[in-house]
């Protein structure tokens, strides 16, 4: 439950040395675990779902399949560009607590508000970069991390990859966007108090989908 550790392990050895795992949903832990494995680190650090996480149904919510997560990042939505549609830019989402928390309460209000947003998950950071670079690219380009905000249980910093610019980091929430450490208790009461709750997190999107619309024009 503590925020902070996922700091120190991301991208903090050697390559090929550590890798981390990040699953939102249960059913992802399997397959990124054999992947993890079949790379041959010294030292694998999944950051395991809670017991009691929800199960969602993946194909209701529209989202890819659990195996795509061993691609380390994945997208569960992909905006169309159009000249004729309003576009709403990019999210990046990383964390277990916080993530079920937006395909519960957030995601089914992106999808009714019609809102033309790419939204992707991070799996683990090392299978992404093991990955070759034209790959890399392919699944989450350079440009839309420029553009990107981001949705974390963890700090801030994990986020600085996937999240490039001074406003999409400003706009991030993460665990101690409030400036203070976060109590303890029901984990639904520290989202909340970290305003990571799905209040906190569709007030967030908005504001920031209102921003890129108006920056499309």
């Amino acid at each position: 439950a503590d925020p902070q550790p996922l700091q120190l392990f991301q991208e903090n050895f050697p390559d090929d040395i550590m890798i981390t795992l990040t699953p939102w949903d249960p059913q992802e832990l399997y397959p990124l675990t054999v992947e993890a494995l079949k790379k041959r680190p010294a030292v694998i650090a999944p950051f395991v779902t809670r017991p009691n996480e929800l199960v969602m149904d993946r194909a209701k919510l529209r989202v890819p399949p659990a195996t795509a997560a061993v691609k380390g990042v994945y997208a569960l939505r992909k905006a169309v560009k159009s000249a004729k549609k309003p576009y709403h830019g990019t999210l990046v989402l990383q964390g277990s607590g916080t993530t079920c928390t937006f395909m519960a309460d957030v995601l089914p209000k992106i999808d009714e508000a019609k809102l033309n947003m790419n939204i992707y998950y991070v799996s683990s950071a090392e299978l992404f970069s093991m990955l070759p670079a034209a790959e890399q690219e392919k699944i989450l380009p350079t440009a839309l991390m420029a553009e990107a905000m981001g949705i974390t249980g963890y700090t801030l910093a994990t986020m600085y990859r996937w999240v490039t610019s001074k406003e999409g980091r400003k706009r991030t929430l993460h665990a101690f966007v409030k400036g203070h450490f976060l109590g303890s208790g029901q984990a639904n009461k520290v989202l909340e108090e970290a305003g990571l709750h799905g209040e906190g997190q569709w007030k967030a999107v908005k504001d920031y989908a209102r921003m890129m619309a108006r920056r499309a024009k």
